[in-house]
């Protein structure tokens, strides 16, 4: 009886143990997170795909928090693009694209005019398109992430690669790879400092998100 106890004593007091280890602990006991749901055509891009025109993130006119998360993070995005150096990235302004194309911005799903790829590739120079869209943004912890990227040659209107991924900070596993990300990449004081600062910076976990989706696109 007197054993049974001090079992019940042990198992009890190593569960207490377990529920207030702390969020930095578990944390680091984590294995950091990869997008999972990525599709790619071919684990290499053709030789074809040379220039790559990427279109502005639609801006939501009834969601105000969405508009402002895709202004915060399409430089973002569009850096971490360049940084890959896959192929030479174009961006196209919404101004271009309302005169090539009679919209301001384009969703992968979105019915396209019948010319779309023909107007851009002969206007930029492209072999394909990068279409961009955020599809969740939250600014205030647990900061939380949605991208939706699509790559589609102008030529057979193939799609090479796409992703729809959500990064929610509240998840040990995003958490950890965010910080892993923060650590090695971006060289900051507060980083240097605090490695988990980067999970209450919107523009720096979106930063991450950006690296995290760019890095899924097929090879060279």
């Amino acid at each position: 009886m007197l054993l049974r106890i001090v079992c019940l004593l042990v198992t009890t007091t190593i569960l207490l143990a377990g529920c207030s280890v702390p969020p930095t602990v578990r944390r680091s006991l984590a294995t950091p997170y990869h997008p999972v749901n990525v599709t790619r055509l071919a684990e290499v891009l053709p030789d074809t795909i040379r220039r790559v025109a990427i279109l502005p993130i639609p801006r939501s006119r009834t969601d105000s928090n969405q508009a402002a998360g895709a202004d915060a993070l399409e430089p973002e995005f569009r850096a971490e693009l360049h940084k890959l150096k896959k192929f030479e990235v174009i961006p196209v302004s919404p101004e271009k694209l309302h005169v090539l194309t009679g919209g301001t911005d384009w969703a992968a799903d979105d019915r396209l005019p019948a010319d779309f790829f023909e107007r851009l590739r002969q206007a930029t120079g492209c072999d394909a398109i990068i279409f961009l869209s955020l599809t969740t943004f939250r600014a205030y912890p647990p900061l939380q992430v949605g991208w939706k990227a699509r790559l589609v040659d102008c030529e057979k209107h193939l799609t090479w690669w796409a992703v729809d991924e959500v990064f929610d900070a509240g998840g040990n596993a995003v958490a950890a790879a965010a910080v892993g990300f923060a650590n090695r990449e971006l060289n900051l004081p507060e980083s240097a400092a605090d490695g988990a600062a980067v999970l209450r910076s919107p523009r720096r976990f979106g930063q991450y998100t950006a690296n995290a989706i760019v890095n899924t696109l097929p090879g060279r």
